[in-house]
């Protein structure tokens, strides 16, 4: 019993010495807490739905603009039409 003491106390000794020190020279943990998990996802979640609303703003101005503003090529087509139209309704042209 004494020789099974004498093996077994600085066995569990140098187990505990070995265990304490890697331990204390691991890494520390430098994840997130559930705290800033969430806050993070939040601030995610806001950027996608301001992104969003930013995305369907844009698009409705220009279905708007396409609806109330002719495009470029359209407006001087109407413009020379008009002025072809004025100049045969002026007396004197043939």
């Amino acid at each position: 019993m004494g020789e099974l003491l004498l093996v077994l106390l600085p066995a569990i000794v140098l187990i505990a010495l070995i265990w304490g020190l890697f331990t204390a020279l691991s890494p520390r943990d430098t994840g997130m807490s559930d705290a800033e998990r969430y806050q993070r996802d939040l601030a995610e979640r806001s950027a996608r739905h301001y992104a969003a609303q930013v995305e369907a703003a844009t698009a409705a101005r220009a279905r708007l603009e396409a609806k109330t503003r002719p495009s470029q090529n359209t407006q001087q087509h109407t413009q020379q039409q008009d002025a072809r139209n004025q100049a045969r309704q002026r007396p004197g042209n043939t």
